[in-house]
């Protein structure tokens, strides 16, 4: 597998730099690391230029607005395979941890089931109890395809981009709507005839929750209204 990984970014330094070094730390196939920054304000973007000068990463997008997720990561992939050879193609939110052989389990997914088209691997993705429900072994891997797609970071074949799918572009702004890219986007990849799930091991969470939403509370603000997450907007106000 070699892996075109895209980093959304969007405000949230202390995030980003946390995200990045975790996958410094664990990353073992070869790999193509682009950062895609939605115009944050907090001194991202200089940090950003920084790790493509010591070559840390290779590629750094400045996007002259908030593109939100999907189309940040459309325009990550795309510039991306104009520049480096990939299999697969990755995106991954700022606000990941990632255990080491995250990479290589997600690897003998692909291998092991031939018609996987996009791998979820956020575990904290299916801890509801009734994705256990949503479980399906095959060749020996068990992927879970709750709850009915694969949200956030995630793994795809390099067919299914070259076959066509691409994240909807929708800003959140404004829509409170909670069938959001990731549905459509999974909708998509399953109707050209592959499977999508989310791996099972539990080697990658979202360190960014409830315990620490008052550390950036303006951003998840913004966010949980943009997409009709009342009951979330309604604690975060009475957060301090």
């Amino acid at each position: 597998m070699n892996l075109l990984i895209v980093v959304v970014t969007y405000n949230r330094l202390d995030y980003t730099k946390r995200t990045l070094r975790n996958l410094w730390d664990t990353i073992q196939v070869p790999n193509h690391i682009i950062v895609v920054d939605n115009n944050s304000t907090d001194g991202t973007q200089k940090y950003l230029k920084s790790l493509v000068e010591r070559n840390r990463i290779n590629k750094v997008i400045l996007n002259p607005d908030n593109y939100y997720p999907g189309k940040a990561t459309n325009i990550g992939w795309r510039q991306g395979l104009e520049e480096y050879d990939a299999t697969h193609l990755m995106r991954l939110d700022n606000d990941m941890h990632l255990e080491k052989g995250w990479d290589t389990q997600a690897e003998q997914y692909f291998k092991k089931i031939p018609n996987l088209g996009q791998l979820g691997i956020d575990n904290d993705a299916i801890q509801d109890s009734r994705a256990k429900l949503r479980e399906m072994e095959i060749n020996g891997m068990t992927i879970n395809q709750w709850p009915g797609c694969v949200g956030g970071p995630c793994i795809i074949r390099r067919s299914v981009w070259d076959a066509g799918a691409r994240y909807d572009e929708t800003p959140w702004e404004g829509s409170r709507s909670k069938l959001q890219e990731d549905s459509r986007f999974s909708k998509t990849i399953s109707n050209m005839g592959y499977l999508f799930g989310h791996m099972t091991d539990g080697l990658c969470w979202t360190f960014a929750n409830k315990d620490n939403w008052h550390e950036h509370k303006n951003y998840y603000l913004k966010t949980m209204f943009d997409r009709g997450y009342d009951d979330n907007v309604g604690y975060l106000k009475g957060l301090k």
